[in-house]
């Protein structure tokens, strides 16, 4: 019995020191963790001061910490970015996305740098895989940001798809309920671009794409009102516009 008891003693002991050890570390990660997280916040908000040096000076602790932190690597994609260093902004998104390949903010974050750089087929790859994350809370615009990268190379039904994509996330999807409406007008659907425009005036601000949509829309139902002060707009605010010019050139 004094055996017996003895041993259960002893595993009592190794099992405090083993909760004692992971509790410690545990609190080390928790308090690393914060650590990497102040070091980023600085490094954002030197960033949207544009103080480029200082951000990177603050992502640089952060990797002396976390070597690996994906979110560290991309905000350096983005400031070597901001800083016209393409290469090297590159190079640290390509460091993100192998950090952390699940990380649909990352890919998005790699999409748009290379829809920056008219690479569309590569970006549309990039938000293809960003886009499959169905807990990512930017879901609506990586599908809006897919949607644009389609129409640039020629795929209408690619677009047509991620911009219903996003709107269906997101009623209330600026811009991609103005390309909605334009694909439908293409489509000779008059009745849902009149829909998907009203839709998006609710929401969005007057473009040159929106008011060139309304006088189109609005000849289509025969509303002279509507096209006149679409079209005034159109002139008085975007006259540099090309919808200004195709409008010039359709009257």
């Amino acid at each position: 019995m004094r055996r017996i008891a003895l041993m259960l003693l002893l595993s009592l002991v190794v099992s405090a020191c083993t909760t004692t050890n992971r509790q410690n570390e545990e609190t080390s990660q928790e308090a690393t963790a914060e650590l990497v997280q102040r070091h980023m916040d600085l490094a954002v908000g030197y960033l949207r001061n544009r103080d480029y040096q200082r951000a990177k000076e603050k992502l640089a602790k952060a990797l002396e910490i976390d070597p690996r932190n994906a979110n560290a690597l991309a905000t350096y994609g983005l400031v070597f970015q901001l800083e016209g260093e393409l290469k090297l902004a590159e190079e640290y998104f390509k460091k993100a996305v192998r950090s952390d390949p699940q990380s649909a903010q990352i890919r998005n974050s790699y999409g748009a740098f290379l829809f920056s750089e008219k690479r569309f087929h590569e970006a549309v790859e990039q938000l293809s895989k960003a886009s499959e994350d169905r807990f990512y809370s930017n879901r609506p615009t990586v599908f809006e940001n897919l949607g644009v990268a389609y129409g640039r190379i020629g795929d209408t039904e690619g677009a047509e798809f991620a911009f219903t994509r996003a709107t269906q996330l997101n009623p209330e999807q600026p811009r991609a309920l103005i390309e909605l409406g334009d694909i439908r007008f293409d489509q000779r659907n008059y009745v849902e671009a009149r829909d998907f425009y009203r839709r998006y005036s609710r929401v969005g601000p007057a473009t040159s794409k929106s008011l060139w949509l309304c006088v189109r829309i609005s000849r289509i139902f025969g509303d002279s009102n509507e096209e006149a002060s679409c079209s005034e707009a159109l002139e008085g605010i975007f006259p540099a516009s090309d919808e200004y010019l195709q409008f010039k050139e359709s009257v």
